[in-house]
């Protein structure tokens, strides 16, 4: 008579399947879902930069109560750039901001285990402020005169230089670039001829800032010739009139270099030409006298481009030559003139 009791094999094979549905009901053994815990702790090396700067995100601390799986950690830079994975190993995070605002900086803790965690910015702000660098730049002349083949060096004048910035790279715009101590005040570079556009770059800990515009500057060819004139005195026939004999020259480009003087008298029977070495007057043979350097005196103009000398010996009865020549920094001259008058007193 059957006792309703399974038997042997076919009670062994009930038991099996009546163990493994209540396991699988979840009425014993482990949850589907463990709870944990999943928490870290992150610090911003700065708050505050300029334009073109980085930030260092770092990783304090990182608890997290299912190590088995490894915790997804993602970074808003809050600046609309990509989300950033960091790798499993990775404890340090960098990024650039390329323009001035405010960005909230987040991060994202994930565990297939322990699911969302909390992750925590210990600065006072998760706030990274961008501002635009400090500094003024300018050329103290935007351009210079030169002549062919030459160059003009330009002067960068340096103000306003924030506190914080350790170094500044001027990039001349012609393939070179210097670098200097944040207490300088000027720099000079030498261009050949063309226009230049030159930028300033600061760096500090945080990195370089985003090139700033510092102006541009013109080395120009002078191809004009100076201007010249000799003073005659009031009293032009006397030889006491002309024991200075002085001129003006002028330049409207790069400038006066000097003005070349050269004398001459003579009477009916003989010719001299002045010495300036020696400081007299010395006779001239046509075709047998070799006319010295000496016989051309270079003179500066000053300030309102006047040029003068004195001469000894003049007296009446000769005839008196002043030839002058202006000559500019680049070579440009104005041809030689001359002067003829005769003494009578």
């Amino acid at each position: 008579m059957n006792s309703g009791r399974p038997r042997g094999l076919a009670a062994m094979l009930t038991l099996a399947l009546g163990a493994g549905t209540v396991t699988g009901a979840g009425l014993f053994g482990s949850p589907a879902w463990a709870e944990g815990t999943l928490t870290g702790t992150y610090t911003l090396d700065s708050t505050s930069i300029w334009t073109g700067q980085q930030v260092t995100l770092t990783q304090a601390t990182l608890e997290d109560s299912t190590p088995e799986t490894v915790a997804e950690r993602t970074v808003n830079w809050g600046d609309g750039s990509p989300i950033e994975t960091l790798a499993a190993d990775a404890v340090k995070a960098t990024h650039k901001y390329a323009a001035n605002g405010s960005y909230p900086v987040t991060v994202k803790l994930t565990d297939t285990d322990a699911g969302e965690g909390t992750a925590t910015i210990t600065n006072a702000s998760s706030n990274v402020q961008v501002a635009t660098a400090g500094g003024a730049f300018r050329f103290n002349v935007a351009s210079n005169w030169t002549w062919t083949g030459g160059g003009a060096t330009a002067k960068l004048l340096i103000s306003r230089m924030p506190a914080s910035a350790t170094r500044v790279w001027v990039d001349w715009g012609d393939g070179k670039t210097s670098l200097l101590a944040r207490t300088h005040t000027s720099t000079t570079h030498y261009y050949p001829v063309g226009t230049y556009a030159a930028k300033v770059t600061l760096e500090n800990a945080q990195g370089k800032t985003t090139a700033k515009a510092a102006g541009s500057y013109t080395a120009k060819v002078d191809r004009t010739a100076p201007s010249s004139a000799l003073k005659v005195p009031s009293k032009p026939k006397s030889a006491k009139s002309w024991k200075t004999i002085q001129g003006t020259a002028k330049d409207g480009q790069i400038g006066m270099d000097s003005v070349g003087v050269q004398l001459w008298k003579w009477t009916s029977t003989k010719d001299y030409y002045y010495n300036f070495s020696k400081k007299k007057w010395i006779r001239y043979t046509p075709g047998k006298t070799k006319i010295p350097n000496a016989a051309v005196s270079w003179r500066g103009v000053d300030s309102k481009g006047v040029w003068k000398l004195t001469v000894p010996g003049l007296s009446k009865g000769y005839y008196l030559e002043v030839d002058h020549v202006a000559v500019d920094r680049a070579g440009n001259d104005n041809g030689w003139k001359f002067k003829v008058q005769k003494l009578t007193s």
